[in-house]
């Protein structure tokens, strides 16, 4: 299942280095779903929610955007039924989560719906969009990061290879016998 039934298109893909205000952004680890503001999003599958938090983005007083950030974010934990291994779907940029940590929610269940352009729902972004993103790695409670840039060795706050590209992953994922 798709997270977004009503979309515009795919506007940022997995793996782009993207550029942002002139600064490098590193790789992105999920893709971008453009669609306006209030638009649903439902859970790709059966699972519990692990996180559900505002990280709102700055503007400054004359409107100037001075910090990006998630918005509100959701991140379920899921378990794979043919590798029983647990993964996370990642969802950010919500305008209202009608979810909280420690809901147990269905595939298809209403979670959240995309925020308005430039408001703290969406972390002040220009463009109204669905951050998603696919994760297998060791989850600690914290939020996850949206993109990659190589650091020193050590000092990555994620590894690449924990990520998945969201599509590919959906059309091979069956949550029917999760």
């Amino acid at each position: 299942m798709f997270p977004v039934g009503n979309f515009k298109n795919i506007s940022s893909g997995f793996g782009e280095m993207n550029v942002y205000d002139k600064k490098l952004w590193g790789r992105h680890l999920g893709i971008d779903i453009s669609a306006v503001a209030e638009t649903k999003v439902f859970s790709i599958g059966r699972g519990i929610v692990v996180y559900s938090k505002l990280h709102s983005g700055e503007l400054s007083e004359s409107g100037e955007v001075t910090k990006r950030n998630w918005g509100g974010i959701v991140i379920i934990a899921h378990k794979d039924p043919k590798t029983k291994k647990v993964f996370y779907s990642l969802y950010g940029h919500l305008g209202r989560r009608f979810v909280k940590k420690g809901d147990t929610i269905e595939m298809g269940g209403l979670m959240g719906t995309i925020g308005k352009s430039l408001s703290e729902s969406n972390g002040v972004w220009e463009e109204e969009h669905l951050h998603f993103g696919i994760y297998d790695g060791p989850f600690h409670g914290k939020v996850l990061p949206g993109y990659f840039k190589e650091q020193e060795k050590g000092e990555n706050i994620t590894e690449i290879e924990y990520w998945k590209e969201p599509i590919s992953f959906i059309k091979s994922y069956n949550p029917k016998n999760a």
